[in-house]
């Protein structure tokens, strides 16, 4: 099942324009393109064991909270001491560790998704192989994350005859089946621009204003941005999409579209 962003726009030359369907704010940087908003986005199966299913960074946090609550419940001195030590180490990768240090406690093995070629959904425009996914690599260096997104063609610069792509990752960061950051890439005739989309607080932003940066690397579509993006999150479900066609079939849903995973999402870190 898919379910449809917060707001939906279109995409003039140089301007876009969104519609809050759940009564959420707009913002826009000064960049020349932003995304077409569509229904590209996806809804996950709800987790209904939250602490079996969140991965082990995430329940290493917990465990640390959790001494912290014990100790102030119960006044244990060793509990104590080790709720104290946790919190003397976050404070100190906060604070004081060197940004080698901090990497290092922050960032993981990356995550791959393999995706099949030629399973572009149908559309009666058609679409070129650089709209069909085979892989997406998510890592997350410190207090960065960097998504490439792989295709079976070289990815375009530029983008001609009213006709436009989009790119984007989805990140469910509570584990109950709905998408609460949207992280948007898209392609017009002035390039690739970027968007943002913050589903709890219901705002979208786009342009330089969220910190996304996107590059092409032959025939991989490179995006960066802060994990603050994500609500700095340790640990959250994620997967991708893309979609090709005019504006008019991005926005009534018959525009060319390719999930990774097909279904579901994946688990970062993985191993959850």
């Amino acid at each position: 099942m898919r379910t449809s962003l917060l707001g939906r726009g279109a995409l003039a030359t140089v301007v876009l324009l969104l519609v809050a369907a759940c009564g959420g704010g707009a913002s826009s940087g000064d960049a020349a393109s932003g995304p077409v908003m569509s229904d590209l986005a996806p809804s996950y199966s709800a987790q209904p064991d939250a602490e079996k299913s969140r991965p082990a960074q995430g329940k290493k946090a917990e465990r640390r909270r959790q001494a912290r609550r014990d100790a102030a419940r119960t006044g244990d001195r060793q509990a104590g001491s080790a709720a104290a030590e946790a919190a003397s180490d976050e404070h100190r990768q906060r604070q004081g560790a060197s940004a080698p240090a901090r990497e290092a406690t922050l960032s993981s093995a990356p995550v791959l998704v393999d995706d099949p070629s030629g399973d572009l959904s149908r559309s009666v425009e058609g679409a070129p192989a650089s709209a069909d996914i085979v892989a997406v690599r998510l890592v997350r260096r410190g207090g960065s994350v960097e998504v490439r997104t792989t295709f079976a063609g070289a990815v375009p610069t530029r983008q001609t005859g009213e006709k436009g792509m989009n790119v984007a990752s989805f990140y469910d960061v509570d584990d109950n089946g709905i998408v609460d950051y949207e992280v948007w890439t898209s392609l017009a005739d002035n390039g690739w621009g970027t968007g943002y989309l913050d589903r709890r607080e219901e705002k979208a932003t786009f342009g330089p204003s969220p910190g996304i940066r996107v590059s092409v690397d032959g025939n991989t579509l490179v995006t960066r941005f802060p994990v603050s993006r994500l609500g700095d999150a340790e640990a959250f479900r994620w997967s991708a999409a893309s979609e090709w066609g005019s504006y008019a079939s991005m926005s009534s849903s018959t525009s060319a579209r390719d999930y990774a995973p097909d279904r579901g999402a994946v688990d970062y870190p993985a191993g959850g």
